[in-house]
């Protein structure tokens, strides 16, 4: 590796949501270009999520990929696929018995981003015991099956929140997890304003925001995370012409992680809106995989003097 390396990571979040993503993720790594995604540990499919992983590793030290050669054409070594947790007090219902009901809804369900910012915000520390012992239950459910994380990130970007972000260095020292993802997204001007989407503009800066502040924290800054990261704005929506914005203001050296929700068709349950697991992207899943899984993708990297790689490299 040089000193001007450059390599991408296409990171697809939420593995272990529904069928339809945990298809979606699949497909993506056998037929596609992706490289890396994250089990949502509480999630309904992240059982079956678990149980696919060994046949797909296995497949890939025999070669049995059909997008080896599309992956060798962007010399991607064909190393072990990235497996992290996506940790999660969002959405569905936590693992532990004792976790504070204070930060559940009024049916014993996580709250949604906003309300789970709003109470972590204001109570301080009084809730952080519950909350690490929630959070080292969904990584303990994903080593219960033999596998290790290779990186850490959050559902919602869950990790850059008040009282969840001072317990990350504790989560990655205690499970040997040596990444993690700091979603400080650069050129949101070029990337979001100038498509005209306001509400998603500011939204990600107050990612940004707290993103920074994530990595300024004193045990953050030691932790390895990609040096460039894309996609705090674009959940769905990432088609080629988006990639080819991102890649134009990746690092000059380094990863560039880029963040993805595809899919297969819709959620088999077609969960309403009052569901816990109810899906938001998944009428949009699908137009990222289509991308991921064309050969004009790959000349597209290419010509931005890509690799395709894994976390583990940083």
């Amino acid at each position: 590796m040089t000193a001007t390396d450059r390599w991408l990571v296409l990171h697809a979040d939420d593995y272990g949501m529904n069928g339809a993503v945990n298809a979606g993720i699949l497909h993506a790594f056998r037929d596609g270009l992706l490289t890396s995604t994250s089990l949502l540990a509480n999630a309904p499919a992240a059982e079956a999520a678990c149980t696919a992983w060994p046949q797909l590793a296995e497949d890939v030290r025999a070669g049995a990929i059909a997008s080896a050669d599309r992956r060798r054409a962007l010399n991607d070594a064909l190393d072990p696929f990235d497996l992290g947790i996506h940790l999660n007090l969002t959405q569905g219902r936590p693992l532990s018995n004792s976790y504070p009901a204070e930060l559940l809804n009024e049916r014993g369900q996580f709250p949604g981003i906003g309300a789970v910012f709003r109470r972590l915000r204001t109570t301080g520390s009084r809730f952080r015991p519950g909350v690490l012992v929630e959070l080292q239950l969904q990584i303990e459910r994903m080593l219960d099956h033999h596998l290790q994380p290779t990186h850490l990130n959050g559902h919602q970007y869950l990790e850059l929140l008040p009282g969840v972000a001072e317990l990350i260095p504790e989560l990655t020292r205690k499970y040997a997890i040596p990444v993690i993802r700091v979603a400080r997204e650069p050129v949101l001007t070029r990337t979001v304003l100038r498509s005209g989407r306001l509400v998603a503009f500011g939204v990600a800066l107050i990612k940004r925001y707290y993103a920074g502040r994530f990595r300024r924290l004193p045990e953050i800054c030691p932790l390895k995370a990609p040096t460039s990261f894309f996609g705090t704005a674009h959940a769905g929506l990432v088609n080629r012409n988006t990639l080819n914005r991102f890649l134009q203001f990746s690092s000059p050296c380094g990863c560039t992680e880029i963040g993805l929700h595809p899919a297969i068709g819709a959620d088999v349950e077609a969960r309403p809106a009052t569901d816990e697991w109810h899906d938001p992207l998944a009428a949009i899943r699908p137009g990222e995989l289509n991308w991921l899984s064309d050969a004009g993708s790959v000349e597209l990297i290419a010509s931005h003097g890509q690799r395709l790689g894994r976390l583990s490299q940083i």
